[in-house]
């Protein structure tokens, strides 16, 4: 039974106002235009855009420096296998490599003068790139040759992403909710349908199963089985999404028009709106992990979080240091439908928070990510659940704790 939880992060920690932890960073660049990002490490990502532009961070997009690209095309799409091999596509049949981190950007042979879309890199040997009028070329030698692909699909579709898990199984985004999707590295493509008739503009894996797709219309997709089927998830709005990253199992977040952030940190069952600060359009996000991320957009903004995109709030006491564990009891209790829980920890760690039945049957999963040591809050909303008695139980890497609490509706 599918559960709707709406789930309500408040950070306490110390030093910092209340404020939304999607910070805008950076304002030199409002002449560009910003289309792609990657994120490589926690700390080091490059961005492309318009004209011909590549920036480069490497203190987890704080600041940033433009790096010589050799053309004023745009540039749509930006790939990292990781911080010395990348390459980036974009008008006018551009492919740039780099083996060097961007210090030298070099053009390549496309064999075209369409326009690329996105790139992709499964490895430094294998990659594809993608574009308008049905575009696939494909390099097996880290883009020394690039030779074209023969999809099936007609010549008046566009191409908007691609990603491949290994070398072989690879996904390619289009219109009319149209996917092709390969098994051995885009010699053969099976052409699919989500059934949504839209485009589907952006996809990200975690995996070798589990995926999202996103598109016109606040539409996104999870597959848990490598992209043979596809599940329509709610995002809440109706807004064009442009890009997904999902750097774990449960967290996801995708941007798109005026502004627009939603966030999953349960799979995707339940999708929270996040605070940008703008409502420029945001054409692509790239993340490292749950916490640290970057997303990029319209006149060259760039945001940031480092802490996965939650609200933090100063607490009250500004000396205050958590000194041990401690899980609070869930407040109102009993409840209905809403109730918030609190818990303290000394130390960074991995930690979990799960709700279970009075039968031991996990109904929920609040928490499943690595937390700073901190105080924190969360507003649990069972509307979903029958009346009776439920369990929380947090989990850490040397500390366990379970508390009762009673629903009645």
């Amino acid at each position: 039974m599918k559960k709707t939880i709406l789930i309500i992060f408040l950070f306490k920690i110390v030093s910092f106002q209340l404020s939304a932890q999607w910070e805008i960073v950076n304002t030199q660049f409002q002449n560009i235009w910003l289309y792609d990002v990657h994120m490589i490490s926690n700390t080091v990502a490059w961005a492309v855009g318009y004209p011909g532009t590549i920036i480069k961070t490497t203190d987890g997009g704080a600041t940033w420096f433009p790096q010589a690209s050799g053309t004023t095309n745009i540039l749509w799409g930006v790939t990292f296998v990781n911080e010395n091999f990348g390459a980036a596509v974009g008008d006018a049949g551009t492919i740039l490599n780099t083996t060097d981190g961007g210090a030298h950007w070099n053009l390549q042979s496309s064999g075209t003068t369409k326009n690329f879309e996105k790139v992709h890199f499964s490895d430094i040997n294998n990659g594809t790139a993608v574009g308008y009028d049905s575009l696939v070329l494909r390099t097996t030698n880290g883009g020394s040759t690039w030779n074209f692909q023969i999809t099936g699909v007609p010549y008046k579709y566009t191409f908007y992403d691609v990603f491949f898990t290994n070398a072989n199984n690879g996904i390619i985004l289009c219109n009319n909710g149209t996917f092709l999707k390969t098994s051995n590295g885009g010699t053969n493509w099976s052409i699919n349908s989500t059934g949504s008739f839209t485009r589907l503009l952006g996809v990200d894996f975690f995996n070798t199963d589990i995926g999202y797709m996103v598109a016109e219309g606040g539409s996104i997709f999870k597959t848990s089985d490598g992209g043979n089927f596809w599940i329509s998830q709610i995002s809440g709005t109706t807004s064009g999404l442009f890009s997904v990253a999902c750097p774990n199992l449960n967290y996801g977040t995708v941007v798109g028009t005026i502004g627009k952030i939603l966030n999953t940190t349960d799979g995707g069952l339940n999708w929270i709106r996040q605070i940008s600060n703008t409502t420029k359009p945001l054409y692509s996000v790239s993340f490292s992990d749950s916490l640290n991320g970057i997303a990029v957009g319209e006149e060259g903004i760039i945001l940031r979080t480092i802490n996965g995109g939650v609200t933090s709030n100063e607490n009250a006491k500004n000396n205050f240091v958590v000194k041990e564990f401690n899980l609070e009891q869930n407040y109102p209790n009993p409840f209905n439908p809403s109730t918030k829980i609190s818990w303290q920890s000394p130390v960074s760690s991995h930690q979990t928070l799960k709700i279970y039945d009075v039968l031991g049957n996990e109904v929920a999963t609040l928490v499943n990510d690595y937390r700073n040591a901190g105080s924190y809050e969360i507003v649990f909303n069972a509307s979903s659940l029958s009346s009776g008695i439920y369990f929380y139980t947090l989990k850490t890497e040397s500390f366990s704790s379970s508390k009762k609490m009673i629903l009645i509706k």
